[in-house]
């Protein structure tokens, strides 16, 4: 990703999650696709650790049909008492965002809004094996999703919620509207839009 790009992009998280400090998460083995992760604490507007991922939208997806864009970024949201600052929990967290922003690289395939996937882990105590894809609808605005990087090139900035095999289960069986109501619940009541390591009644 270019330098401009990472600072639009920079900037475009920083305004919409009204806060400015974060910390750049730089990959620890390099890859194909080289991607940082910008990782925001929890602040007075949004309550939450914020992740973000800064170099996966270098991959232009294959164009298809009802589709947000032929670039994707990926925010992960965590509860404010996941303790991020513990290196070991915070690899956690960063390996699953990097797992689910590779997928499409990886796979030579387009995702977008309602897509999901799943993989299996190597632990086998390892709960989240899935993942769907979501608008981050927890922000005030929905102009967050579209971050312009350049003339020819904006990014989608879409939300990854880990799933469980319960919850993929749940999925298949209901379908992915239905599944996204469950996240953002149309009646405002809570909605479950964070992702856990361990599944938890904040979900």
């Amino acid at each position: 990703m270019k330098i401009k790009e990472m600072e639009k992009l920079t900037k475009h998280c920083d305004l919409y999650f009204e806060q400015t400090e974060h910390t750049v998460l730089h990959p620890i083995a390099e890859n194909e696709l080289h991607i940082d992760v910008l990782l925001y604490s929890p602040n007075e507007k949004y309550p939450f650790w914020k992740l973000v991922t800064m170099g996966a939208s270098d991959y232009k997806m294959p164009a298809v049909q009802n589709t947000v864009g032929l670039y994707n970024e990926y925010m992960m949201f965590v509860a404010p008492d996941v303790d991020l600052t513990n290196k070991d929990v915070l690899k956690w967290y960063y390996n699953k965002l990097l797992l689910c922003a590779t997928f499409a690289y990886y796979n030579k395939t387009h995702i977008t809004y309602a897509h999901s996937f799943e993989w299996e882990n190597k632990d086998p105590n390892d709960e989240m094996i899935g993942a769907f894809i979501e608008f981050p609808q927890i922000i005030e605005t929905p102009d967050v999703l579209h971050c312009k990087l350049g003339l020819l090139k904006t990014v989608a900035c879409l939300q990854v919620v880990l799933l469980n095999k319960q919850e993929l289960n749940m999925l298949m069986e209901i379908g992915p509207q239905a599944f996204s109501c469950l996240l953002y619940p149309e009646d405002g009541s809570y909605p479950h839009f964070l992702s856990e390591q361990h599944r938890s009644e904040k979900f």
